[in-house]
C-alpha cells in the first residue's frame, strides 16, 4: 500500500514537472533529466512509470483531456455564448496546455499525434453539443458543425496563441484582467451573431431603416 502511494505521488510529480517542461520547450526540446530534477525524483522513474518520454507526454495530455471532458459535460444546456466564455476562461487559466498544442503545430516531423483517439472523441462530444443546439433552434444551422467548432477553438486560444499581436492591436497583455473582460464581452457579441445566423440585431436594422427614410 505504501509503495502504491509513493508511485502515485511520483507519477503526479513527474506529470506536473513534465507539463511545465513540454509547455516551455515542446516534446522535442524537453529533456527527461530536466523533468526529473523539477519533480525531485530519479530520472529512471520516468521510464519505470511511463516507459518512454512519449508515454509521459501522452499521459499528460490524457489527464488534461479528462478534465476537458468534465468541462464539456458541465456546459450541457448552456447557450453558445456562455459556453464560449467558459471555454475562454478555462484556456486563459491553463496556458501551459495551450502552449503544448502550439509546440505540436510547429513540429515538422510526422510523429503520430499523441492521444489521438481521446482527442477525436472529445471533439465529437463538442460537435454533438453544437448539433443539439442547432436542432433545438438555439443555434443557427447555417454553419457546418465541424467548421463552427474550429471557429470556436480559434476564438478561445487566439489571444494566448498570439500574445504579441494582442498587444499590438489592443495595447494590452492577454493575461490582463481588463483585456480578459473585454474579450469575454466580444465573445458574447460574436456568439449572438452566430446564434442568429449572422443577422444583425433587430434594433440595428430598425435604425438603419429609419436613417434611410430620413435621407430620402
Amino acid at each position: 500500500m505504501g509503495n502504491d502511494r509513493y508511485l502515485n505521488r511520483t507519477r503526479r510529480q513527474l506529470m506536473k514537472a513534465a507539463l511545465a517542461e513540454f509547455a516551455a520547450k515542446g516534446f522535442a526540446g524537453a529533456r527527461t533529466g530536466a523533468i526529473a530534477r523539477k519533480a525531485g525524483v530519479d530520472e529512471r522513474m520516468i521510464y519505470y512509470c511511463f516507459e518512454t518520454k512519449e508515454g509521459l507526454y501522452r499521459e499528460v495530455l490524457r489527464s488534461k483531456l479528462a478534465q476537458e471532458g468534465h468541462i464539456v459535460d458541465s456546459r450541457e444546456g448552456d447557450d453558445f455564448a456562455t459556453a464560449l466564455v467558459k471555454g475562454y476562461e478555462s484556456c486563459s487559466s491553463d496556458l501551459q496546455h495551450v502552449r503544448m498544442w502550439l509546440w505540436e503545430a510547429l513540429d515538422t516531423g510526422r510523429r503520430k499525434i499523441a492521444a489521438e483517439e481521446e482527442r477525436r472523441a472529445l471533439f465529437e462530444r463538442e460537435k454533438a453539443q453544437i448539433r443539439r443546439a442547432q436542432l433545438s433552434g438555439h443555434l443557427s444551422a447555417a454553419i457546418d458543425e465541424d467548421l463552427l467548432l474550429l471557429v470556436r477553438i480559434g476564438l478561445l486560444v487566439a489571444p494566448a496563441a498570439l500574445p504579441q499581436v494582442t498587444r499590438l492591436v489592443t495595447g494590452m497583455d492577454p493575461d490582463d484582467p481588463k483585456f480578459r473582460r473585454r474579450w469575454s464581452k466580444c465573445l458574447r457579441g460574436i456568439a449572438a451573431l452566430i446564434a442568429a445566423g449572422g443577422s444583425p440585431p433587430h434594433h440595428r436594422l430598425r435604425k438603419a431603416s429609419e436613417h434611410q427614410e430620413h435621407v430620402q
